[in-house]
């Protein structure tokens, strides 16, 4: 038996939950075509500091995200997310592609998808994001003046779209082995008082 759902709009509250993509998927509207970064640019990203794995926060929480050279991005954020009007919701891992912007900025697209307490589709968020690498390769920052968030409801029509201009900034430092990207010991960061 089939119940039919009536689509309401996630709040800006979920979205800012689920910026750890947006802030850093595929957007719904290409479904069915290849992605420009993997069509035109093979070897752009080959040598593109942004390629590698990251340890960022964005406004709504951390966020791990790994670029590849073929343009493509993954996003492992925060499972849940309180909506205003849903309650907890639960959100997938992003999914995404990414083409430089120059030598060391990107562009990025990602998704996620949004299911309620009951685990029914209830939508999608689509995070498009600006990150810049420091001259060093070991930071990232994204002032978010230039990105998008989309949210779509289950059957992909989108029901709420907003820049994120104004919102804090996106900082990630580059991971590798035994550096998993936090800051070190004692020194304070944004969520640490300091008196």
């Amino acid at each position: 038996m089939t119940t039919q759902r009536t689509a309401r709009p996630v709040s800006r509250r979920t979205t800012l939950a689920g910026l750890g993509a947006g802030g850093l998927g595929l957007a719904l509207a290409t479904r069915g075509h290849r992605a420009a970064a993997q069509e035109a640019t093979p070897d752009a990203l080959a040598t593109h500091p942004i390629v590698g794995v990251w340890n960022a926060m964005t406004p709504g929480g951390p966020s791990l995200a790994t670029f590849l050279a073929d343009g493509s991005a993954t996003f492992a954020n925060p499972p849940t997310a309180m909506d205003s009007t849903r309650g907890v919701v639960y959100l997938s891992p992003s999914v995404g592609t990414c083409e430089p912007t120059g030598p060391r900025g990107i562009h990025f697209t990602a998704s996620l998808v949004i299911t309620d307490a009951n685990g029914a589709h209830v939508g999608y968020e689509t995070n498009d994001a600006y990150p810049v690498v420091s001259e060093d390769g070991q930071t990232l920052l994204d002032d978010q003046s230039q990105g998008q968030v989309t949210i779509r409801d289950a059957a992909g029509a989108t029901v709420q779209a907003f820049a994120t201009a104004g919102a804090p900034p996106v900082t990630g430092t580059r991971m590798g082995v035994g550096a998993p990207g936090f800051p070190p010991e004692g020194e304070p960061t944004a969520s640490t008082p300091t008196t």
